[in-house]
């Protein structure tokens, strides 16, 4: 057996004036635990949009008919692109002809205008050409404010469970449509599924993602390493001893649920009992952090792998002294490296895995996407750098 240890770490949603902005950096106010995130994370990993050149996503700014014709026309497989000078020109007038639009609600000469939220009903639904049961009713206190001339489309929105209300009970029809709704309820229209087969993270190009996974999978900070991938290739079954405290558990088992959602991953639950257990968790003071690992750590991670490199036990402790703004961070870094990733490195400050402490708190995108790599079926137990990178070239972009 080996041992390995590890101590704590636009082409814009909606195109602008024809402009492709690539971000630079992940989007900067999309923050894990907003609501629009797992909707805005999904839609620009399947490359269908990105942020802004500052690396920002501005969630609450306004959508133009202009743009969310082209977002749907995005899902739908539509043709976009320009037409008679006008960046988008080719999707508009597809619009017109196949009814998404009118001219009475989104004259031709005026395709800025902002889209309502009723009004993106009405382009979702003609571009899905769903309809709704009769009898349908709107239940919202507000339904009387929805245009007759949308009113089917948002029924049918309504019956096909692609919209709700507010927590009043209020549609807000009229309402200007923010990005973050535009980017949740085209998500939403797409069944959820618009992640490619692919694996990306937004504001990252392939090459420092495979970069970054090569720093973090194929080494360890401390113990012995041979540069090989190692991971789990059987459920991880976890026990939790020591006062670990409501809000850290109920943050380590929000934790797993993310993981559970890797495609690939064996998944990782509660153990009925310690003996069942093959990752043991424990929550201990910093005197018996020291005395179980040899270091006055907030957390430290080790595991153990057979002679085919796959992972069959593991241990983690978490001192129940650190200063609690730092627990999520440094619970998230060390339940992460436990999956087979146990180099901490020098780039990218957002990344649970940095060397420094910062303020990140859990996976970031490219986080994710190491995590995700390693758990591809391409990438096997024992794999070294050569062999990772010719499998990843086919994995990532």
């Amino acid at each position: 057996m080996k041992k390995l240890v590890s101590a704590l770490a636009a082409l814009a949603v909606v195109v602008s004036a024809g402009t492709s902005a690539l971000a630079a950096a992940p989007l900067s106010d999309v923050e894990p635990g907003a609501w629009y995130y797992d909707s805005v994370a999904a839609m620009t990993e399947a490359g269908v949009i990105d942020g802004y050149s500052d690396g920002s996503f501005r969630p609450e700014g306004t959508v133009t008919a202009a743009e969310f014709v082209t977002m749907t026309a995005r899902i739908t497989g539509g043709d976009t692109g320009e037409n008679d000078g006008y960046w988008a020109g080719v999707q508009m007038e597809y619009a017109y002809g196949a009814g998404w639009v009118s001219e009475e609600l989104v004259p031709r000469a005026e395709p800025d205008t902002p889209v309502t939220r009723a009004l993106a009903c009405k382009i979702v639904a003609a571009a899905l050409s769903l309809s709704y049961p009769a009898g349908t009713v709107l239940p919202f206190e507000d339904s009387a404010e929805v245009d007759n001339a949308l009113l089917s489309s948002v029924l049918a929105m309504y019956a096909n469970g692609l919209i709700d209300g507010f927590e009043d009970n209020t549609l807000r029809p009229n309402e200007t449509l923010t990005r973050a709704q535009a980017a949740a309820l085209l998500y939403r229209a797409a069944g959820g599924e618009m992640d490619s087969d692919y694996i990306t993270a937004a504001g990252y190009t392939a090459e420092q993602i495979v970069d970054f996974f090569c720093d973090v999978a194929l080494d360890a900070e401390y113990g012995s390493s041979d540069n090989k991938v190692i991971k789990w290739a059987s459920p991880i079954r976890y026990s939790v001893t020591g006062a670990a405290g409501e809000e850290r558990l109920a943050f380590l088992k929000e934790l797993a649920d993310e993981l559970n959602t890797v495609p690939g991953f064996p998944g990782i639950s509660p153990a009925q009992s310690v003996e069942e257990a093959n990752l043991k968790i424990h929550f201990v003071s910093y005197a018996e952090m020291t005395e179980a690992t040899g270091g006055n750590f907030n957390g430290y991670a080790s595991v153990w792998y057979d002679g085919e490199h796959v992972i069959n036990r593991g241990d983690i402790y978490y001192s129940t002294e650190m200063d609690p703004e730092s627990f999520p961070g440094v619970i998230s870094e060390e339940l992460c490296q436990s999956l087979g990733l146990l180099q901490d490195t020098y780039d990218y400050p957002e990344s649970i895995f940095y060397q420094y402490h910062t303020d990140a708190q859990r996976p970031s995108a490219l986080d994710r996407a190491v995590i995700e790599l390693l758990y591809r079926p391409e990438i096997l137990p024992g794999m070294d750098e050569e062999a990772v990178r010719a499998a990843a070239a086919e994995l990532v972009r």
